[in-house]
């Protein structure tokens, strides 16, 4: 088949589902295009120069055209209206590749329009998706008050349902991210189709081999970890909403009861300063999506305070238990290979990191954790699965 995703940025480094499946739909055998503006992933952050810029480069880049990861890599001019963008030419570039699939990543947004504006001059079927869970959607975390919320239904609510009549299927992520699609992107019942995010199973692996328990003992040696330290990984931004602070602060508490965790931090963000003071976190920038696997290895469990992230599936596929918050919807995540929290209670997060200080119970939850991705998270699964769908509207 050939395949187009859409999406409104695009960065090289990181590890988004627009970075890897459409690897996954090329490793298929399928001709993949992705199409994005010449934005930088969270390009409008105000933060970004401070944050982004000296790990993906400038927040807006050069158009291009080039082959990338087996894909052809599009990028194109864009405008933005209402903070939203719209990208230039994109309905010209659909009608020059003809595809049979165009696949976007949000439930509604000006690109989603503008590709069912195409569909009337190019035969293509048109699949959406949903990432977008509880724990950050705005009607759900903020006050809106009934203006508001009637904006939000005449900007959102109603242009999907109109846009939903011309989509064969869309892809919430979660049981949660679904409801919200149903509830409040008026997504038909018959069109929604639950897919989880994908973990790239080749690069995201546990210690296998010699070079892979060498690479872990050096990088512990670097960082001055013993072979008694429990270290706890956290990777992602260091927002409020992240709040790896929590994370820290737990680390401090058990440090005061002498027991011998460390908390080792890669990213960037508001909290960073208060990380960095206190004792036994280290804290390092953000590092390419391709690298992080060895920290990963080289830790002892994976901890997400807060939101939901696909690198809390990456870490467990490294064998790490993880331990996250007990607002997470998709329980699935974390079922069977790690311990919930109450969410930014470092004391109740102390205390489920205390449980995991028996090696044998981070063993068994860590096992438990490569088995499930491996079995129902690679990417490649994920990709078949889609694709196995895509067939049913051809």
């Amino acid at each position: 088949m050939k395949i187009v995703l859409v999406t409104v940025w695009f960065s090289e480094k990181m590890g988004y589902i627009e970075n890897c499946l459409p690897k996954a739909l090329t490793f298929l055998g399928h001709e993949v295009h992705v199409i994005s503006s010449t934005a930088q992933v969270n390009y409008n952050d105000p933060i970004y120069n401070e944050t982004f810029s000296k790990f993906l480069g400038p927040a807006i880049v050069s158009e291009c055209k080039k082959e990338f990861n087996g894909y052809t890599l599009y990028r194109l001019p864009f405008k933005v209206v209402q903070r939203k963008i719209i990208i230039k030419g994109l309905n010209e570039l659909i009608h020059e590749i003809k595809p049979d699939i165009v696949q976007t990543f949000d439930p509604i947004a000006f690109v989603n329009l503008q590709l069912v504006h195409a569909k009337f001059y190019t035969k293509f079927k048109l699949f959406t998706a949903n990432h977008t869970t509880f724990s950050v959607f705005p009607l759900l975390t903020e006050k809106y008050g009934l203006v508001k919320r009637f904006g939000f239904w005449l900007t959102r609510t109603f242009p999907s349902m109109i846009q939903n009549k011309f989509v064969e299927r869309s892809y919430p992520a979660t049981i949660d991210c679904e409801a919200l699609s149903l509830k409040y992107y008026g997504l038909p019942k018959e069109k929604s189709l639950v897919l989880p995010l994908g973990v790239d199973t080749i690069l995201f692996h546990p210690i296998i081999n010699e070079q892979d328990t060498k690479e872990r003992l050096q990088i512990r040696n670097e960082f001055g970890y013993s072979d008694n330290d429990i270290v706890c990984i956290y990777t992602g931004k260091f927002t409020k909403g992240k709040n790896p602070l929590c994370l820290a602060k737990a680390i401090e508490m058990l440090n005061n009861k002498n027991e011998s965790f460390k908390g080792l931090f890669f990213g960037d963000g508001e909290q960073i300063d208060e990380i960095k003071k206190i004792k036994n976190c280290k804290v390092f920038s953000y590092v390419p999506f391709f690298e992080l696997d060895k920290f990963y290895r080289a830790s002892d469990i994976g901890v997400w305070p807060t939101q939901e992230s696909t690198s809390m599936l990456d870490a467990a596929a490294c064998g790490l238990p993880i331990v996250i918050s007990n607002t997470v919807k998709a329980k699935e995540r974390v079922d069977g290979n790690g311990l919930t929290y109450l969410e930014n209670n470092a004391t109740d997060l102390c205390d489920a990191l205390l449980k995991l200080k028996d090696k044998k119970l981070r063993e068994k939850l860590g096992n438990n954790g490569i088995i499930k991705i491996r079995d129902n998270y690679s990417w490649i699964k994920m990709a078949n699965l889609r694709v196995d769908d895509y067939m049913k509207f051809i």
